[in-house]
């Protein structure tokens, strides 16, 4: 099964946060209790990591994650087109990669940091 395609914009200094429910090829909800993820930023696939999401099991049997990256962490990534996935490791030891696509940076307005 090839990897679903899911762009995303990130401001920077600004939260992130956006959760996935996960299906098989069928439609099927994949039950992901004994799956560990990994969901990396890089510039392009073959370069050094920049930023890692946090990733929570929210509903593992109904197949739901949320990926997270607090303010500090955005505020840290470069402005424009960068790149990233989401990769699992399931029961098994059979590795996937269930999401890819592009991460668009671009600047806040207002100054993100509060004092």
């Amino acid at each position: 099964m090839a990897a679903g395609t899911y762009n995303i914009s990130i401001e920077k200094g600004i939260h992130f946060d956006v959760s996935f429910t996960l299906k098989d090829s069928s439609g099927t909800v994949i039950n992901v209790t004994d799956f560990t993820f990994k969901a990396e930023i890089r510039r392009r696939p073959e370069t050094g990591l920049i930023k890692a999401f946090t990733i929570t099991k929210t509903n593992a049997s109904g197949g739901v994650i949320a990926l997270e990256m607090t303010g500090a962490n955005t505020l840290a990534l470069p402005v424009g087109k960068l790149v990233w996935d989401l990769v699992a490791k399931d029961g098994a030891d059979k590795i996937r990669r269930y999401l890819t696509g592009d991460v668009t940076v671009t600047e806040s307005v207002s100054n993100t940091v509060f004092s």
